[in-house]
Formats: structure tokens, C-alpha cells, sequence
């Protein structure tokens, strides 16, 4: 290789060079509004989890490493302030922490991308359309990374979370687009972030808190490598594609597909491609809680009418999914046994399901050990599994649902989105206050100053750790 000039242009400064320079001018409408529901789910999922375990142990680990100091950034529904690196780690956690954030781009784009575009856009004081941008461009490189590691299901079978490893790309995206960045330093933090992708499916074992952590650790560290970038610090720009350690050769070796990384960018906007949940449990079940919810209400069954339910599926949702010893919230939000069992027996799947468990009722655990799950299917990458339910009077139904509740293409209306926000803001924000934020988010693009907003997010009654 002669000179740089000579050189194709990466992977990463083709991302670089359009986001670098896309203005809020150049984002359409439909990805403007897109955002602000986006915003608006994160921020109440975030403040719903604010106070979970994970998210406690977070707060009193950033405090020692801090050594107590305050910073410019909020914690979202709580009363602390932190640094911004340690403020989008915390909030991606709390937005995860209860199952509840968005699905789609990188796994749980909001997670990640909104807390850290939110925590630098504070300690800036950023207008709401810049932040609107920089969250479009976080969306946009998140789901693009993904896609050319070869989509969700390989990347994750192989054993990786992509809201981690994606993830992380994201959110030194949307701060590298609120910094302003010149392309040559916004290649250089999506090469920094790259280099410190992680996130492995190992607490499916025994539901350990680090799958919360995933997307508030990819928040920081897209975060920080933005403010390394800006500092001086170079990333590979092969960070990518590099035969030997890039990612997609490292992560996704026999699955990447490279050229769909840059497929239709600036014309394609991934945003559009994200959803939001309205059950509190992993995005995978959701097509089988809507089949069963389904089949529930037009055969009218009640649970003491079921003799087994039937998943078919392949080895992964076995794998994933097969669970029917059920301790804790982790294990049940990933658990197709329980999250049917609770659908079936009560008509929902929200939060008042999980929380508490519904272990100790006599007909969740007797459907339960009704419900199986089989390994005898090849499902396509966006196929769900076909569920079976056998009633005792030899009935026998099925429904495969192929867009679950939530999807771009089955949207949450306006209206079921405000009730789920309401619902996960008000115990901590109050009513009033929770109407603020929602009339704050949905005219944001109006706002000078980010601050305004996050001010909404501190709790009434202030509650400190003790």
C-alpha cells in the first residue's frame, strides 16, 4: 500500500464520513418521531429499573471508584449525580434492568445508545434536535455493525450478546455526532469502541446480574471512546474487517456479511427498524405469549382446560428458553415455560407478572410442568417458533405469529405506549411530574437545552442508598 490516498475507504470511515456530516435537516420525519418514542420508552424503562439490585450495586460501586464525587449527569429516577461515562453505564443498566427497553437494531439499541447521547448531551447542554441526530446516528451504526456481523441469531447462537459487542458502536456514535466530530476522529472512536467489544450469554446458567450490565457497559464504553477520540487517541480503522482480530472476523467469522454494513446508508435508516416491548421479558418469547394469548381468547380456554403446551422450536430456544426451575426474575423472563404459564393463566404478560413471582400459584406451576419445549425445527433468522396447546377434551390448536405485538410492522399505538410509560413512571415520579417528561419528550426538538428534560427525572422523594 502506497499512501492513504490510495486506499479503499473502511467500513468505519464510510459510517463515519456520512454521520459526521448528516445534519438534523437531513433526518426524516418519520426517523424524528421514531426517536422521541424511543426516548420516551427508554427513559420510563430506566426509571422503572432505577432502583433493581444491579443498579444499587452499580451506584455503590461508581461511588467508590469516584471516590464519591458528584458530577453533571443524572441518574434516571434517582436523586445522584455522576460523571457522564459512569451515568450512561448506570442508566443502560436501569433501562434493561426489568426487560422493558426496545428490541431491534443491536439487540437493545435504546439501552445503550440513549443513555450515553442523554449523559453527554447534559453535561453540554445540547439542544433536543442535536440530541435527536446523534440518537439516529447511534440506532443507525448499532443495527448497521450488527447486521454486518450477520444478524442477531448467528451472532448471538455463537454465543455473544449483541447489545453488548454491537452495542458499543452505537453509543460512540451518537456522543462522536453531539461532539461534533470531524470524519477522521469519528472513524477513530468507532475504531477505540471496537477494540473493547464485549458480552457473553454465560448468565443464562444461573442468572447472574451482568446480562442488565451489558448495555450500560456498551453505553460507557462507546461513551469513552468518543472522549479518547476527540483527546487524540487513533482506533483501527479496519476495526471491522481486518482479516485477523477485526470484529466481524473475531465475532462472526463463518456468518459476517461485510458489504451490508454500509447497505443503503443514508437512505436506509435503521431506526425504523426498532421496536418496543409490552411484556416484561425477552424479546424472543413475545411471538409465542401472542400466540397463546391468541388462542386463549378465541377458543376461550381457562388453564384447568389445558393438558400441554407445545413449543417448536429449534436448539437454541431450547437452550434459551427450556428453563422450568424458576428462582429468580432473570430465569423466568427467559423461561417459555413461565412466561406461558403466567400468559395463559392470567391473560398478561406486563410486569405484574414477574414481579413478584407467580411461582407459588398452584396453576402457574402446574402449567409450567405442562409446557415443553421441543428441538425439532429450523427456524429462518426472523421466524418464531409455532406453539401447540392440547386441551383435555382432545382439542387441539396451534398459531404461529410472525410480527409479535411491538414489531415495526406491529406497532405499539400512541396510546398503549403513554399507558406502559405512565404506568412505569408514576410510582416514582408521580403523576403530574410523569405527564411533564411526556409532554418534554414529544416536543424535544424544541428544546435548547437537554437539562431541561433531565430534570424530570430526579424523584419526587429523593431516595439515597444507604
Amino acid at each position: 500500500m502506497s499512501g492513504a490516498a490510495e486506499r479503499k475507504e473502511t467500513l468505519t470511515e464510510g459510517l463515519a464520513s456520512y454521520w459526521a456530516n448528516a445534519a438534523y435537516d437531513d433526518i426524516p420525519d418519520a426517523c424524528v418521531s421514531a426517536a422521541k418514542r424511543l426516548i420516551l420508552d427508554a427513559l420510563a424503562a430506566s426509571v422503572a429499573g432505577a432502583h433493581e439490585e444491579v443498579v444499587d450495586a452499580l451506584v455503590r460501586g461508581a461511588m467508590e471508584a469516584s471516590e464519591g464525587a458528584s458530577g453533571s449527569c443524572t441518574l434516571w429516577g434517582r436523586d445522584e449525580r455522576i460523571a457522564p461515562p459512569l451515568a450512561a453505564m448506570i442508566n443502560g443498566t436501569s433501562a434493561h434492568a426489568l426487560e422493558l427497553d426496545d428490541f431491534g437494531g443491536c439487540g437493545h439499541s435504546g439501552a445503550v445508545v440513549i443513555p450515553a447521547a442523554v449523559a453527554f448531551a447534559e453535561r453540554l447542554g445540547s439542544s433536543g434536535k442535536d440530541l435527536i441526530t446523534s440518537i439516529v446516528a447511534g440506532y443507525d451504526v448499532a443495527a448497521r455493525v450488527l447486521e454486518g456481523a450477520g444478524g442477531y441469531r448467528p451472532h448471538n447462537e455463537a454465543g455473544w450478546h449483541s447489545t453488548g459487542t454491537c452495542g458499543s458502536f452505537g453509543s460512540a456514535a451518537a456522543v462522536a455526532k453531539l461532539m461534533k466530530l470531524e470524519m477522521g476522529q469519528f472513524a477513530d472512536a468507532l475504531g477505540v469502541a471496537g477494540t473493547f467489544t464485549g458480552g457473553i450469554w454465560a448468565y443464562l446458567v444461573d442468572g447472574a446480574m451482568t446480562k442488565r450490565f451489558h448495555p450500560g457497559k456498551a453505553a460507557e464504553n462507546g461513551l469513552s471512546a468518543a472522549i479518547l477520540a476527540r483527546a487524540g487517541m487513533t482506533g483501527p480503522r479496519y476495526v471491522l474487517e481486518a482479516e485477523w482480530g477485526g470484529f466481524y472476523g473475531t465475532y462472526s467469522r463463518t456468518a459476517a456479511t461485510p458489504a451490508a454494513t454500509l447497505a443503503g446508508l443514508g437512505t436506509d435508516f435503521r431506526i425504523l427498524r426498532s421496536g418496543m416491548k409490552p411484556y416484561a421479558c425477552c424479546r424472543a418469547a413475545h411471538a409465542c405469549i401472542d400466540a397463546v394469548l391468541y388462542m386463549r381468547r378465541e377458543a376461550e380456554i381457562a388453564p384447568d382446560m389445558v393438558e400441554r403446551i407445545r413449543v417448536h422450536g429449534n436448539a437454541q430456544t431450547l437452550r434459551q428458553f427450556g428453563r422450568k426451575e424458576i428462582e429468580t426474575l432473570l430465569e423466568a423472563q427467559f423461561s417459555l415455560p413461565y412466561v406461558l404459564a403466567v400468559a395463559l393463566e392470567s391473560g398478561a404478560a406486563d410486569l405484574n407478572q414477574f414481579v413478584p413471582l407467580r411461582t407459588d400459584s398452584a396453576t402457574v406451576s402446574r402449567l409450567i410442568q405442562k409446557t415443553e419445549i421441543v428441538s425439532d425445527r429450523v427456524l429462518a433468522p426472523t421466524e418464531y417458533p409455532p406453539v401447540v396447546i392440547e386441551l383435555k377434551d382432545g382439542r387441539r390448536l396451534e398459531r404461529q405469529v410472525t410480527f409479535a405485538k411491538g414489531a415495526p410492522e406491529n406497532p405499539l399505538t400512541d396510546a398503549e405506549l403513554h399507558q406502559k410509560v405512565m404506568t412505569l413512571l408514576e410510582p416514582t415520579l408521580g403523576t403530574a411530574q410523569a405527564a411533564q417528561l411526556v409532554d418534554a419528550v414529544a416536543a424535544i426538538e424544541t428544546c435548547g437545552d437537554v437539562r431541561e428534560l433531565t430534570s424530570l427525572l430526579v424523584p419526587i422523594k429523593s431516595r439515597r442508598l444507604a
